[in-house]
């Protein structure tokens, strides 16, 4: 069955709004949550809300754009139709009561068990749907780039891993975030390797990188999941973080996204909207793996130093919104022509997001630093206020 462009959209803009409502609660959620832990009195009503941010932003935000942006991309790599639309529609259906139930029983709404279970029902049954419609999407193999297939399928395997354990509340999976992470950036590899040469330019990424990326990639995945097991064994865990750094790296080289592929003979022979689409794309493609390498690294310091929050707060951010808002601001004009059903040009695209991304991480930064990598343990109401609202502001 071959794609229907129309079809494919229309099922992901359920998934692509709800991500973006998901994160718009999220960032104004957490913002609440890091002025109570510098000691902000808050009302006793938003203070209930603050454990909501994590859970919004993973299980909201990057689990439906993820899910929305796989039902959209991964079959047009293959030029057919998703398995079942309607098979789709129900994954979402049930993510979607997932995240209201659990947000019910965050907010004290149920007194027993019932809750939690029904959640963890509909988003086992939920991941369950979207890993099987991908992975039947998947045996449909692309003409070219099949490395690309790789990425993909280690993030769908990830995401069933964190997915059974989480609900079987296994407490080390729940808080390595690092591995959290790595799904959403499995898939983004996975798209990355198959969009950004076509659109910088080259027609191949590096094989050896490619093949080397893989591997220590894989290895980074299978060294996380038994960080989780092991969570003592400093061995794994620095394997764990180190091959991940290492495994970016090569794939980074392999798509030259910062050298290996001269850029300036086609900007000077752009013009007009191909020229504005492809710096846009240039820029943001570097910015984004910008953050993602020292996200990576900070937090592989911050394994080794267990005692600062601060830091351990400051990676995650930096891969979360600085790598992935990034990667999905670079795709969101792609997204929204077919959603909004109107093209949007690149010369008029605004760029106050990217800016705002930017200027967030490093006011989070500068209010983080102002308490030079405090402990968690210190944190109380003694201190002044202005950091505070710096943070706020950071979102």
């Amino acid at each position: 069955m071959y794609l229907t462009s129309d079809h494919v959209f229309s099922l992901s803009k359920p998934f692509v709004i709800t991500a973006i409502i998901m994160l718009l609660i999220g960032s104004v959620v957490g913002s609440f949550w890091m002025m109570a832990i510098f000691g902000v009195i808050l009302p006793e009503a938003i203070a209930r809300t603050t454990n909501l941010h994590t859970f919004l932003q993973f299980d909201g935000f990057i689990t439906l754009m993820v899910m929305g942006i796989s039902y959209m991309i991964i079959p047009r790599f293959r030029n057919i139709s998703i398995p079942s639309v309607n098979l789709a529609y129900t994954s979402y259906a049930l993510i979607l009561i997932s995240i209201i139930l659990s947000i019910l029983t965050e907010i004290s709404f149920w007194k027993d068990n019932t809750g939690p279970f029904l959640a963890n029902i509909c988003r086992i049954l939920g991941v369950s749907i979207f890993c099987i419609l991908i992975t039947i999407t998947l045996r449909t193999r692309p003409k070219l780039l099949k490395m690309t297939d790789f990425f993909i399928g280690l993030s769908i395997i990830l995401f069933a891993f964190l997915t059974v354990f989480h609900t079987l509340n296994y407490n080390e999976i729940k808080h390595n975030v690092l591995l959290w992470l790595m799904f959403p950036v499995m898939m983004i590899f996975g798209i990355e390797y198959k969009t950004l040469p076509s659109f910088i330019g080259f027609i191949w990424p590096r094989k050896t990188l490619s093949i080397i990326s893989a591997a220590l990639l894989t290895l980074s995945v299978g060294s996380g999941i038994a960080s989780s097991f092991y969570n003592d064994d400093l061995i794994v865990n620095v394997l764990f973080r180190s091959s991940f750094l290492v495994g970016t790296v090569a794939f980074i080289c392999a798509l030259n996204i910062f050298a290996g592929f001269n850029t300036n003979d086609i900007l000077k022979l752009s013009k007009g909207e191909k020229r504005a689409r492809y710096k846009y794309t240039l820029v943001v493609s570097k910015l984004s793996f910008a953050f993602l390498l020292i996200g990576i690294t900070l937090s592989n310091i911050s394994g080794l130093v267990t005692t600062l929050f601060a830091l351990y707060d400051l990676w995650i951010h930096i891969i979360a919104v600085g790598f992935i808002g990034l990667t999905v601001a670079l795709y969101l004009p792609l997204m929204l022509s077919p959603i909004l059903g109107r093209p949007i040009r690149f010369s008029y695209f605004s760029k106050l997001p990217i800016w705002l991304i930017i200027i967030s991480l490093n006011v989070r930064t500068f209010g983080m630093c102002s308490f030079k990598w405090f402990p968690y343990s210190i944190l109380a109401p003694r201190f002044s206020t202005w950091p505070s609202h710096s943070v706020y502001l950071a979102g």
